[in-house]
């Protein structure tokens, strides 16, 4: 764990953090509320601006007074028709994420959809890179080692992906493409992490 914020000393262990929001959104293929909040304001500014019919058409704003408040004066207006593609740019700006294992941000669900649920699961923990591996579970003490049954002292997902000798192994590739060998790996795992 970590102690007085200061990163882990050599030998401590790390402590288990969550997964990471900018993966889950893209496993979801929705946009972070944020994005969708602005958006829908840059779009209702654009319709304030030009619908004679929207009720501040034309206003007048009072001066500013406050200057943590965010007035919806200050929201860049943008085109409803192009909603989608301004936030998808604002999406990719926010998400800096390196995983490969998962699709870029775009708004529908990424490759397996089809899958039944325990696989779509585990294909989204292992596409992730969190599950109940050993190592997870030693650290939530749950176990009393860490060690895989292939005899590697440390069993993560990165591990049981690419190098155990109990089961298939698959690419970052094969996960987001959810490949034969990809499925193959998920019928192997589905009921152990």
């Amino acid at each position: 764990m970590m102690k007085n914020g200061n990163k882990n000393a050599p030998g401590e262990e790390k402590e288990l953090r969550p997964t990471p929001l900018p993966l889950l959104y893209r496993t979801a293929g929705i946009a972070p509320p944020d994005i969708r909040r602005q958006t829908h304001g840059s779009t209702e500014k654009h319709k304030q601006e030009t619908d004679l019919r929207h009720p501040l058409f034309d206003h007048s704003y009072p001066r500013a007074r406050l200057k943590s408040r965010k007035s919806f004066r200050t929201v860049e207006s943008v085109q409803p028709d192009q909603a989608a593609s301004h936030r998808l740019e604002l999406w990719n700006t926010w998400d800096n994420t390196t995983n490969e294992a998962i699709q870029t941000p775009k708004e529908q669900l990424p490759s397996g959809r089809e899958l039944q649920r325990k696989d779509w699961v585990t294909l989204n923990r292992a596409r992730a890179k969190v599950g109940m591996t050993a190592s997870t579970l030693h650290k939530w003490k749950l176990r009393p080692n860490s060690e895989c049954p292939c005899g590697n002292q440390n069993q993560t997902m990165d591990h049981i992906l690419s190098q155990c000798t109990e089961g298939p192994h698959c690419t970052d590739q094969g996960l987001r493409d959810c490949t034969d060998a990809a499925q193959a790996w998920i019928t192997h795992w589905r009921d152990k992490i």
